[in-house]
């Protein structure tokens, strides 16, 4: 009796493993194609060879979406599933993107606005932060830049105008070779705010 036991609970362990191993492949397989209302949708298909934009103000298309260089407006609307696109202007449609910028859609009222991503979005997103326009609370965000450093950050730009490189940053006193080397991939120069 004790040996009808055992196996007969091999048999269902075994079973339950069976059943455990097929729900996760096929979660994994299917995962892509389901998304929660109101949950950011994440377009990964030009990850790493295009351009990152993030689609806000639409409850449920809204999320990071990964485009081609040269995507415009439109192309973002399709890839995130925006159908009611006809109201909008056909100027405003045709509209190039480029990486880091955030469009916030107004479907109701036929609007949009563009910016910029967020600092800690861009940080998450492995992109730079723009040197010339970055706050102190900003800069913080970056490893290595404490609320002391990025303070004299900013006073060095306020006092000096705009960077037009990111190794200029060794001028400010107290930043040094090893911090700099540290912290400059996380910068950059968006050469439309330079003088």
């Amino acid at each position: 009796m004790k040996g009808k036991t055992r196996a007969g609970r091999q048999i269902y362990g075994a079973i339950g493993i069976v059943v455990v191993a097929v729900f996760v492949y096929v979660a994994r397989d299917i995962s892509p194609y389901i998304r929660v209302p109101g949950e950011a949708a994440l377009s990964s298909r030009w990850e790493g060879s295009g351009i990152t934009v993030e689609l806000a103000g639409d409850q449920d298309h809204g999320g990071i979406y990964f485009l081609p260089h040269g995507a415009t407006i439109r192309n973002l609307f399709s890839e995130a599933g925006v159908n009611d696109t006809p109201g909008f202007k056909e100027t405003v449609l045709a509209g190039v993107l480029h990486s880091g910028d955030r469009i916030a859609c107004d479907t109701t009222r036929y609007r949009v606005t563009i910016g910029d991503i967020s600092a800690s979005a861009r940080l998450a997103l492995g992109m730079t932060i723009d040197l010339n326009t970055a706050t102190v609370e900003e800069l913080v965000l970056i490893s290595g830049i404490g609320r002391i450093t990025a303070a004299k950050i900013v006073r060095f730009r306020e006092k000096m105008g705009d960077f037009s490189e990111v190794d200029i940053l060794k001028q400010i006193e107290g930043l040094g070779e090893k911090k700099y080397n540290r912290i400059k991939g996380y910068l950059s120069i968006n050469k439309a705010s330079c003088s």
